[in-house]
């Protein structure tokens, strides 16, 4: 049985880094496209409308920070995951 010794595989540091931050990009797109549709059966149409909504319904953006209209834009063109993927 050989012991690794030294520093980490760092391609595969990265590959593990990558991959959690997109499954958490996901998760939190899912969370958030349901309000939008809601904001959009009420109504309102715009990247900027459905910002202003967002931020006063109080939800954050993935960082915790506010909405603009290419964040909006930025989610809604995010290919959906389906479930077990």
């Amino acid at each position: 049985m050989s012991e690794h010794v030294g520093s980490p595989d760092i391609l595969e540091v990265a590959r593990i880094g990558s991959d959690r931050r997109r499954a958490m990009a996901a998760e939190h797109a899912a969370r958030v496209v349901p309000i939008i549709d809601e904001v959009r059966k009420a109504g309102v149409t715009t990247l900027s409308g459905i910002a202003e909504a967002l931020n006063a319904r109080g939800v954050r953006t993935a960082r915790g920070g506010h909405w603009h209209g290419s964040t909006v834009r930025n989610i809604l063109s995010r290919p959906m995951e389906t479930a077990g993927t």
